[in-house]
């Protein structure tokens, strides 16, 4: 897997990250392990994690899985500012025969999604956070330092404290506690929080296909999911647009893992961004994702792909 720098550290990840947002709903730690020895194996050696993640239990099951490789064979980022609540984190340890018993009962999940929707209140970013939150990580995740320390989720009204917060993360730097810092963000990307940490700052931003960022950055994370859950819908309940789609493409879309294939070899050249980070709990797709980046398609079966998708975004504007 090939390597990229970022922007503003001296610090490489590979082209295509591990995302562990979603690494708790596989049931057992076995199936765990597997997923994330899965993708060092298909060569994602960057990992990004949250404090919140999993019901606040994520960092320290990626910790569990940090002991078993070469610290320094991977890098690790995470993020500060949003916070599993107490209760969370209680349930969090409960976690496992919970989900499975939403997975068999539909409305129940619908009613607990509702009742753990996030209240729109402003958070404040700054030095006293930022610290704590480090240092819970660093415990939870059983190293010395991370590589990454991100600003997580700022939105319009948020308080973000940036010179004193460029100050923590300079001293955090000396300290070697973190290698590199910036902002992952998600929503209300008119406003650019990463410009106040320019140009060390590293910038990671939720962007597809279907719904590029207005700007580039670093990273960009949720790459598939919207965009083939939008095509392969579109392309099953349109036969016209299907076969317009194969005749174009010169392949069927609808072919197990055609699809995946094409939105995530286009991702990064589509978000402008440098690499881009990949979840699932299914360590066979795993590796499926890193060839589809690793050895993409033909290039001009690529460049008819973006074109279809320019034409499909123009069709759904209209």
């Amino acid at each position: 897997m090939r390597q990229v720098e970022l922007q503003g550290p001296k610090l490489s990840v590979s082209t295509v990250g591990f995302g562990c947002s979603g690494l708790m709903q596989s049931p057992t730690r076995q199936e765990r392990m597997a997923v994330l020895g899965s993708a060092v194996d298909s060569g994602m050696t960057h990992f990004d994690i949250a404090p919140m993640y999993g019901l606040g239990m994520a960092e320290a099951e990626l910790g569990a899985f940090l002991r078993t490789v070469d610290r320094d064979a991977v890098t690790v980022a995470t993020k500060f500012g949003i916070d599993a609540s107490g209760a969370a984190r209680c349930f969090g340890r409960f976690q496992a025969p919970a989900r499975a018993l939403l997975r068999k009962a539909p409305a129940l999940r619908c009613a607990v999604k509702r009742h753990q929707a996030p209240l729109q209140t402003a958070r404040s970013y700054d030095t006293a956070v930022a610290a704590r939150s480090l240092d819970r990580s660093l415990a939870a995740l059983g190293v010395d330092y991370v590589d990454i320390l991100f600003v997580h989720g700022p939105r319009p009204g948020d308080t973000v404290a940036i010179d004193e917060l460029r100050e923590f993360f300079e001293h955090a730097l000396q300290q070697g506690k973190i290698r590199a810092w910036g902002v992952s963000q998600d929503e209300g990307l008119e406003l650019d929080f990463a410009r106040g940490f320019a140009p060390e700052g590293v910038s990671q931003l939720r962007s597809d296909v279907l719904n590029p960022s207005p700007r580039p950055a670093d990273l960009a994370f949720g790459v598939l999911n919207t965009p083939y859950a939008v095509f392969w819908g579109a392309l099953v309940a349109d036969a016209r647009l299907a076969g317009r789609w194969r005749e174009a493409l010169g392949i069927d879309p609808l072919a197990p893992g055609a699809l995946a294939r094409l939105i995530l070899s286009s991702a990064a050249s589509a978000t402008g961004c440098r690499a881009i980070l990949y979840s699932t709990t299914n360590p066979r797709r795993v590796a499926a994702a890193a060839r589809a980046v690793s050895s993409p398609p033909d290039e001009e079966i690529l460049t008819r792909f973006r074109v279809l998708v320019d034409e499909y975004r123009g069709g759904a504007a209209t």
